[in-house]
């Protein structure tokens, strides 16, 4: 049986996922259900003509991919309707605040990490 490829456009990524060239030359896909199969002779003759585009072992890619989700695609409410399924609203966060251990001033997070304190010049970081 011949070998088997697919064929990587690697001028760029999508997240960490690879761009494959899409069924058909169709442009670029991250699904590898989407992907074009390439023999081993067509695989390198993109590459020679192209250098960005990297043959892969379709073996080896796949022994290595794995289902993912998309969030794009996908919306709970859509997906939760009619299975009588109610989500509980998240409770707001309280927000923490800071003082300054010698004077007392209010301060931010940013204030607290990034020096001492502007009015008492009292080093409060952790």
């Amino acid at each position: 049986m011949d070998e088997l490829f697919y064929l990587q456009d690697n001028r760029s990524y999508v997240g960490n996922d690879i761009l494959w060239w899409a069924k058909d030359a169709r442009g670029y896909t991250t699904d590898l259900t989407k992907a074009h199969i390439y023999t081993k002779d067509d695989a390198v003759k993109q590459n020679q003509c192209r250098e960005t585009d990297i043959p892969w072992p379709k073996d080896y890619i796949d022994a290595r991919s794995r289902p993912v989700v998309d969030m794009q695609y996908v919306r709970v409410k859509e997906a939760l309707k009619g299975t009588g399924i109610k989500l509980n609203k998240p409770k707001p966060h309280k927000k923490t605040t800071y003082r300054c251990g010698g004077c007392g001033k209010f301060m931010s997070e940013y204030q607290l990490y990034s020096g001492p304190c502007t009015k008492c010049d009292q080093d409060n970081r952790p």
